[in-house]
């Protein structure tokens, strides 16, 4: 039997995955990786202890995983996206990496108007852990250390770089910006915007496909590893891009969420058409696809609020998972469940970027009575959560369509119904939970077979229980949604 190995490098852990060639989940190993936080907004992490933790996290999933390293024939990563990780002339970090949720940057956005002209660009909202916001900061902040930089690199060029001892980037990130959303590579116009020289193009490594191959393991990375010497590595992608490949999102108009921390509505489109609302990301993705991004920022962080607010007195509080299925449980026993608050489901500093950009919104619990307890709080909380849902896809679903849904949330015995609900179309939930794994292990099969990465991924089986909307309770929540959206466009102003 042959084997896969896939990287899933995040921001606070790190995680490697093997599948065999049918993608079947062999294994998995992780292990947390410090990040570097102060008050001022810092995220960092310290770039050759990230490899070396890394390294360390492959070799103990071999070891464990009870498999000869010779029938590992393939190797891809997928990282957290974006950030800035730099090294000089003789490949060595500058200095720690920074990541996509440092906000030190803000510091250069002096002209509002910037946000505008970006979006026209890349479809994104300006987020300050990009590239080009961190790199117009060194100019004001760390000039010696902007003069010691040979690469920019992201994360996982990185650790592909560390194996293999290449240096490339891939489409998927480049577009993100400093990109050009629709041509796929470096953008003079974002340049001009942040008033900086194009001679900073020569930082930036050659663009790739993601399926292409970006190397082989090298001797001194294969002792730290146990991976055999010669092992390809193929190119790889940011880590959005490769969890929508592993939910099947290779189809123009498809509709994924991954409901987690943060929570993530996707439309798949064949085309780079930016959607004018000037809210959300937009990303490249395979196979000539755009990948249309809402985002509701506080996902399950909302649940876990509630618990920790409302829940303190329950002998079971230390167990969050038996309070949610407590809860669930108790769901249930009514047929039709509803109640009268609302909940919008805003808990973080950094405010909405998607349907609406706000980056002061704060979450509010609106029409609290003397009788209300923290079950009626935590189904308002569940109720929110899908309404934000049907918020990100509003006039954008069809009742034909398909919701595909992947994520902690999916595990749960109500949501999915209530997200069926409130959009009135199936939910579909996703089989396999390592998606962004199992999307770089597409990739690997794509490159090493030359396989057409869209039949290949269509032809995998990845759904198990599916969830139809319910008549009444439809109705329930779609007349809820007119009351929270008129909610949150009134607060708009206030917040």
């Amino acid at each position: 039997m042959k084997y896969y190995i896939a990287i899933d490098a995040g921001t606070s852990v790190i995680k490697t995955v093997i599948f065999n060639t049918n993608f079947k989940h062999i294994n998995s190993y992780s292990v947390k990786n410090p990040v570097i936080t102060d008050k001022f907004g810092k995220s960092e992490i310290e770039m050759e202890k990230f490899w070396s933790l890394t390294a360390k996290c492959i070799k103990i999933l071999i070891k464990k995983s009870k498999i000869q390293s010779q029938s590992i024939v393939g190797l891809g990563i997928t990282g957290n996206m974006v950030g800035f990780w730099s090294i000089n002339n003789k490949n060595k970090p500058v200095r720690n990496a920074i990541l996509w949720n440092d906000t030190r940057s803000q510091k250069v956005f002096t002209n509002k108007k910037i946000f505008d002209q970006i979006y026209k660009i890349t479809g994104s909202i300006a987020q300050y852990g990009c590239t080009i916001p961190i790199l117009k900061w060194m100019t004001k902040f760390e000039k010696e250390n902007l003069k010691k930089i040979k690469y920019i690199l992201t994360c996982k060029d990185w650790l592909r770089f560390k194996l293999t001892g290449n240096i490339n980037n891939d489409e998927t990130e480049v577009s993100v910006y400093p990109g050009d959303i629709r041509n796929r590579k470096l953008s003079k116009k974002i340049f001009k915007i942040f008033n900086l020289s194009t001679k900073y193009f020569k930082l930036f490594p050659e663009i790739k496909k993601s399926n292409e191959l970006g190397g082989y393991v090298t001797k001194s990375a294969s002792k730290l590893t146990n991976l055999k010497i010669g092992t390809p590595v193929i190119i790889g992608c940011g880590d959005v891009i490769a969890s929508i490949l592993g939910a099947g999102g290779i189809n123009h108009n498809k509709k994924i969420s991954i409901v987690g921390t943060t929570c993530h509505n996707i439309i798949v489109k064949n085309n780079s058409k930016i959607s004018k609302d000037g809210s959300g990301l937009f990303f490249a993705s395979l196979n000539n696809t755009w990948l249309e991004t809402k985002i509701n920022v506080a996902g399950t962080t909302n649940i876990d609020w509630v618990i920790d607010n409302f829940y303190k007195n329950s002998k079971k509080y230390s167990d969050k998972i038996k309070i949610i299925n407590n809860f669930e449980k108790k769901y249930l026993t009514f047929k039709y469940p509803q109640n009268s608050l609302i909940f919008l489901p805003y808990i973080n500093y950094g405010g909405s970027i998607s349907p609406f950009v706000n980056l002061n919104s704060k979450a509010e619990i609106f029409g609290i009575l003397p009788h209300h307890n923290n079950f009626d709080i935590m189904t308002a909380c569940y109720e929110g959560l899908a309404l934000s849902i049907k918020d990100c896809y509003a006039n954008k679903i069809k009742i034909k369509d398909s919701l595909y849904l992947a994520g902690g949330a999916s595990k749960s015995k109500i949501l999915p119904q209530l997200i069926s609900n409130v959009l009135n179309i199936k939910v579909k939930i996703l089989s396999n939970s390592e998606l962004g794994a199992l999307g770089i292990a597409f990739l690997i099969d794509s490159y090493l077979h030359k396989k057409d990465l869209k039949k290949l991924i269509n032809d995998y089986q990845n759904i198990g229980h599916i969830y139809t909307p319910q008549r009444k309770q439809s109705k329930y929540l779609n007349n809820k949604y007119q009351k929270y959206k008129k909610l949150r466009e009134s607060l708009n102003n206030i917040w």
